[in-house]
């Protein structure tokens, strides 16, 4: 896995780009780019990392990513499977932050689009009401031409800017990789972790990752993501953990060694740290939303 500043293609007649997506899975590079992006996901599961942030995804989410904020969804194995039917289906916005033109986008009435786009360098998880409105105008922008594709961006913008079902994802101080070859070492941390989180992770099994030594890895990861290594993976753990909690019927005993956890003292520890809940408590959670 590569890290990469990809390149978001938008059509000669248009200035930004939207799109419906229907794909065997979501594209899993951590990547970055200028465009801020606007993502609904129709139909999909799995984990989502944005900047320092781990978290699972679902049908129905809805996220804003900043300019150059790094990030890749993860779809399930099962999506990965050799016979696999399933599809991942998205509707995705990718705009400049300037889409708009600087004069326009400095004028006194769009402060307010001005602080979202800064508050998005962080990522944002659009909730509620909002969701359903702004999913509306995706809707219907995928169909729009001329000036009517440049009114609904910014009925967006507008509705988002003055929203209070936003919700801050990661750290606030997160920023792309300063180099191609600093970008290539997360991406193979990263990817490593994926594909390694349940089982035993020594230092040195992720420092050699990087091509680093143990020493040398912990500080470029604390630099890079803000938290040190064991912080890192224990929240990719209590993630996944949360995610098969909320979607499976197993039992918290097996989550707990599924997730990598030796004892279970040890896992409901953490997890009531990280979500102020019981193991129990939040599945109950989950169930009662469901009802």
């Amino acid at each position: 896995m590569k890290p990469k500043l990809l390149k978001i293609s938008v059509a000669p007649e248009n200035s930004f780009s939207c799109r419906f997506d229907s794909v065997p899975y979501f594209y899993n590079e951590w990547h970055f780019h200028p465009e801020v992006e606007l993502v609904s996901i129709l139909h999909g599961s799995g984990t989502q990392f944005i900047g320092n942030d781990i978290d699972h995804f679902n049908n129905g989410d809805m996220v804003i990513v900043g300019s150059n904020l790094p990030h890749l969804w993860r779809c399930d194995d099962d999506y990965f499977a050799k016979e696999s039917t399933l599809k991942a289906e998205s509707l995705v916005i990718h705009f400049m932050p300037d889409v708009l033109g600087e004069p326009f986008m400095h004028l006194p009435e769009n402060k307010f689009i001005i602080d979202l786009l800064k508050r998005a360098k962080q990522g944002i998880k659009i909730k509620g009401v909002t969701k359903e409105k702004i999913h509306s105008y995706m809707q219907t922008l995928l169909i729009a031409k001329g000036g009517e594709r440049l009114i609904l961006l910014l009925q967006i913008l507008n509705t988002l800017s003055f929203s209070k079902d936003l919700e801050p994802i990661a750290a606030n101080n997160m920023e792309k990789p300063h180099s191609a070859k600093e970008g290539e070492r997360m991406n193979a941390v990263f990817q490593y972790l994926i594909d390694n989180f349940s089982k035993t992770v020594s230092l040195d099994d992720i420092a050699a990752q990087a091509h680093l030594t143990p020493n040398a890895f912990c500080r470029f990861f604390k630099a890079r993501t803000k938290k040190t290594f064991s912080q890192y993976l224990l929240e990719m753990r209590i993630s996944h953990a949360c995610k098969l909690l909320a979607d499976t019927e197993k039992s918290i005993g097996n989550i707990c060694l599924e997730c990598g956890f030796n004892n279970s003292s040890h896992f409901n520890r953490h997890f009531k740290q990280l979500n102020g809940c019981t193991p129990l408590e939040y599945r109950k959670k989950q169930l009662s939303k469901e009802g």
